[in-house]
């Protein structure tokens, strides 16, 4: 995805300093966090994501406030930060790691 791209771009060029803080956030994920933090946890603005993603400033603020949104949409938001979505569902005999979830159009 070109988000991706853009990412690495946008990591490569930060100072050490940058890439050790934004590593050390990124430890910090690992727990639950809503959208917006965890583009601000990454030093992201929502205009640097919207660009990321091709989508204007007030679209990606939408998106963010959002309590329901297409698997799709979140795939992309979380590529763009350089990541990758993982849909686990838990019961009480394990984990199911969810692959290939469509969009319902």
């Amino acid at each position: 995805m070109s988000g991706h791209h853009s990412f690495d771009k946008l990591t490569e060029s930060m100072s050490a300093s940058s890439q050790k803080r934004m590593k050390k956030k990124l430890i910090q994920l690992r727990q639950e966090m809503a959208l917006a933090e965890v583009r601000r946890a990454m030093s992201l603005t929502q205009v640097d994501l919207a660009a990321m993603l091709h989508i204007k400033q007030a679209a990606l603020a939408r998106l963010e406030n959002r309590t329901d949104m297409y698997i799709s949409s979140l795939r992309k938001y979380i590529a763009a930060l350089g990541g990758e979505l993982d849909i686990v569902a838990r019961f009480p005999s394990g984990e199911v790691h969810i692959q290939n979830l469509h969009d319902l159009r």
